[in-house]
């Protein structure tokens, strides 16, 4: 049986933001997950890990680079004249 490598795709600080990046990865076809380890977390605010398969693992960050290249506050010009 062929099993798929997991790997670390980046470590985000809360759960929230590994998400939004998990939800990104998904719209785009990549299947990710997001590891949390609760006890470790409330202990020393151990980062949130986001997960693809190593043969998604360059586009992926192909997938996120440009996320991050897209301006967040797009507004559109509703006025009308």
């Amino acid at each position: 049986m062929d099993e798929e490598k997991l790997v670390v795709l980046n470590k985000y600080p809360n759960a929230v933001d590994a998400n939004i990046v998990k939800g990104a990865l998904e719209a785009s076809g990549i299947p990710a997950g997001v590891i949390v380890d609760s006890t470790a977390n409330a202990i020393w605010m151990a980062p949130v890990r986001v997960v693809v398969f190593e043969r998604d693992l360059e586009l992926a960050k192909q997938v996120i680079s440009e996320a991050e290249e897209t301006p967040e506050d797009v507004t559109e010009d509703t006025t009308e004249d």
